[in-house]
């Protein structure tokens, strides 16, 4: 059965929020804190700013802005690192930033409301999510041409590649879309919690686990049975979850509790609890491996927390654009 959400009203719970909160300015007293020895850049996103704001680690603070698209949603980084591209969800189209330079150098048109982008481990493919055309949109990394569009469910959200399968979540069917990417073909549909959005995956192919936004659990799929295998419950509002560097755990962003919390993945059950505030929004997850970091997008309040993944304690707050979603790492020697 297909559960008809409307993606805007859902958000709209802490989305009015972020933009009031964001555009007056809001930041925690921890913003701007310097973390010693971190090094690299965030690229972070502005719903409302049209922009993604650069935040140099070393210096502890936003150095420039990069105009893109409107109502840019999330940022994700090619494999090589070389390139970070943007989803601009009102515009139809992918901004393509030259990390080396920080300036767009490619504007893709991709179709209607583009979501987020994940490759294909060669980095030749990208593949971009249409929520307003209920497909996957495949993109010639070298080209910047659309290949083809793949049919998947009611408002696709989040794409991720595991072996040869791309595996999709419907935010307004319940579901992840499992599909062949050699054919372009659906292999088979799985029912999730309501609302799924953000995904990850172990590195060994073999779990998927889904951030379901609506029901206030992350759902955990067998990748080789090809079906669910059990949920972990959470706080409200889990927007993404990703797996760690270590393999050991995962932590999902709750938008609606304002909580990042860890998942043991041995047990499957939350560990570990960070409050960063009722009305924070936090929303997107990224990693520093190497300074043992985590970052969270704070979409009401125009920030991005540092959590330590010791301590699971918040170590810095970085002042961004209005409505930050989405973020990425890149590493100093990237």
């Amino acid at each position: 059965m297909s559960v008809v959400i409307d993606r805007r009203a859902a958000l709209a719970s802490f989305g009015v929020g972020a933009a009031v909160s964001a555009l007056s300015g809001c930041v925690s007293s921890t913003a701007a804190k310097r973390i010693p020895d971190a090094q690299g850049k965030l690229y972070v996103t502005s719903w409302f700013g049209g922009a993604i704001h650069v935040v140099d680690l070393a210096r502890g603070e936003a150095v420039r802005t990069i105009p893109v698209g409107v109502h840019n949603h999330n940022v994700f980084l090619s494999p090589d690192k070389k390139a970070a591209w943007v989803a601009n969800n009102n515009n139809g189209t992918v901004s393509v930033i030259d990390t080396s330079k920080d300036s767009v150098i490619a504007t893709i048109s991709v179709g209607a409301g583009p979501r987020h982008t994940y490759f294909s481990p060669d980095g030749a493919i990208a593949y971009v999510t249409l929520e307003f055309e209920n497909a996957i949109a495949e993109v010639d990394v070298a080209t910047h041409a659309v290949r083809r569009k793949l049919a998947v469910g009611h408002m696709p959200h989040f794409p991720i590649v595991v072996g040869d399968r791309l595996y999709v979540t419907n935010f307004g069917g319940a579901s992840v879309a499992v599909i062949d990417r050699a054919s372009g073909s659906m292999a088979r549909h799985i029912p999730t919690g309501i609302g799924p959005l953000g995904a990850g995956a172990t590195r060994d192919g073999r779990f998927v686990l889904v951030a379901c936004h609506n029901a206030n659990e992350v759902a955990v799929i067998d990748v080789a049975a090809g079906k669910l295998d059990g949920v972990v419950k959470t706080d409200a509002g889990p927007v993404q979850v990703t797996v760690t560097p270590d393999q050991q755990s995962a932590y999902v962003a709750n938008d609606g509790a304002g909580t990042v919390q860890k998942i043991d993945l041995a047990s499957r059950k939350v560990i570990s609890t960070i409050p960063i505030g009722s009305t924070a929004g936090s929303h997107g997850v990224a990693f520093s491996a190497a300074h043992g970091l985590l970052f969270i997008t704070n979409t009401g309040r125009g920030t991005v927390s540092a959590i330590d993944m010791v301590r699971d304690e918040i170590v810095g707050e970085y002042a961004v654009g209005p409505a930050p979603e989405g973020i990425a790492v890149l590493p100093q020697s990237a």
